[in-house]
């Protein structure tokens, strides 16, 4: 008996030994791979073979409006990972179609493109519920890009007919597909792993090649087979650029900041005015951009420029003095009341030459309040034109002054005008001190 014991327990430390051994042991505890990581890593490998220097491309695409659609688009911001693109002009991006904004290399890895776009009514009229409104819009949207693969990222805006509320009448979407960068060359295509039968090779080398990606099957559920198309790639295009010149002069030595908005991150920059001093010269991608420009003591004054590719173009500013606080345009409930009032004489649709030095004062106050916009009320009196032709005169005078204010630098898309006839007298019609003061336009300041 005593022997039986001991063998078993000789065995019982030798089995309990093994046992240990093997919890031990390295790798002893690793999970085997899952059949989903099987299938992955095939996959990979099979791209890795067919491309394997390939590098990383985004493409980012921009989809514009039908013209029967009646929005223009007015500003444009695009961030691939928060650095602004160089991106085509206004007047190509609001052309209908696709249009290709940039295509560059990029590391493998996440990404992310922000798309920033303002847009207005192209076609105007008085009784639309949505007159006068700018859409802006942000949306934003992440992918992932590999070695071998283009990414194509298409920024999209469409209309939303039964929108709740006009601010919500426009919408921006991306899409996001890819493509093979070098499709393979008199290569058959990649073969699933045991699901499916093979694809056949490509008959030409341009022609579009299909990779095939297996679903990893559950139990009891027959696998499916995922064919992506992959087309061949597009040209990449340089991306264009021009030169700015600013010109600045004034009696007196100082300096002035100029902000170029446009295409890309806003530009600000000191441009001294002192006598004889060289205009100077600013770098930017061809398109279409704002210049702002302010200084101390100094009326603001803004200016639209259009650049093209491996042109300059130039902009002179005259610096002129600010009148004291009390000749300044002033804002009261949205309402700008200017030291002199626009005036005009009868039937006459243009102000008055006596008048016209409110225009600067309105330029400074836009300027200064960038993200404001205006609507001018055009009125007449009750007499001095038959009633049926009040309404298309006082609509000529607010187009008057808009005119002269986009004439003066002002963008198109900041300005509004609207006829209101001789509905809304400010003073009786029966003396003609009352009717002069009915020949007017009102300025309404419109703010975010």
């Amino acid at each position: 008996m005593p022997c039986c014991v001991r063998l078993v327990d000789s065995s019982f430390f030798r089995i309990g030994s093994l046992v240990l051994a093997g919890l031990f042991a390295p790798g002893a505890l690793a999970a085997e791979p899952t059949r989903e990581d099987q299938v992955r890593a095939e996959l990979e490998r099979q791209l890795r073979a067919l491309v394997p220097e390939s590098p990383s491309e985004v493409q980012l695409l921009f989809e514009g409006f039908k013209p029967e659609d009646g929005y223009r688009l007015v500003e444009t911001d695009f961030l691939l990972d928060g650095q602004p693109l160089a991106v085509p002009s206004l007047e190509e991006l609001n052309a209908p179609g696709l249009h290709r904004l940039a295509v560059m290399k990029v590391e493998p890895g996440d990404h992310t493109l922000v798309s920033r776009v303002t847009y207005t009514n192209g076609s105007w009229s008085l009784f639309s519920e949505t007159n006068g409104f700018l859409w802006k819009i942000t949306a934003s949207v992440g992918f992932q890009s590999q070695r071998g693969l283009r990414v194509n990222v298409k920024a999209s805006p469409a209309i939303v007919p039964n929108a709740p509320d006009p601010r919500l009448k426009l919408k921006l979407t991306h899409a996001v597909t890819a493509e093979m960068i070098q499709p393979p060359q008199d290569e058959p295509a990649v073969t699933p792993v045991d699901a499916g039968s093979p694809v056949k090779s490509p008959p030409d080398a341009g022609a579009p090649v299909k990779v095939v990606q297996p679903s990893v099957p559950d139990a009891g559920v027959k696998p499916t087979t995922t064919v992506v198309s992959v087309t061949p790639p597009v040209e990449r295009t340089p991306v264009a650029t021009g030169r700015l010149r600013l010109q600045v002069t004034s009696k007196k030595p100082t300096s002035a900041t100029a902000f170029v908005r446009g295409t890309g991150e806003p530009v600000k920059l000191v441009v001294p005015t002192a006598p004889g001093r060289k205009p100077q010269d600013v770098p930017l991608s061809a398109g279409a951009y704002t210049v702002d420009l302010i200084a101390d003591g100094f009326l603001a004054q803004t200016r639209q420029v259009e650049l093209t590719a491996g042109a300059e173009s130039s902009l002179a500013f005259a610096l002129v003095p600010a009148p004291k606080a009390t000749q300044a345009a002033k804002v009261l409930e949205d309402h700008i009341e200017l030291p002199q009032p626009l005036s005009f004489d009868e039937k006459k649709p243009v102000p008055t030459k006596s008048t016209l030095t409110g225009l600067e004062l309105l330029v400074d106050l836009l300027v200064r309040q960038p993200k404001a916009r205006l609507r001018i009320e055009g009125h007449t009196d009750g007499r001095e034109v038959p009633p049926p032709a009040r309404q298309g005169l006082s609509d000529a005078r607010a187009r008057a002054v808009a005119d002269m204010l986009v004439r003066a630098g002002v963008a198109p898309s900041r300005v509004e005008a609207v006829g209101m006839g001789d509905r809304s007298p400010k003073a009786p019609n029966l003396i003609p001190r009352g009717r002069e003061l009915n020949r007017r336009v009102e300025l309404v300041l419109i703010r975010p």
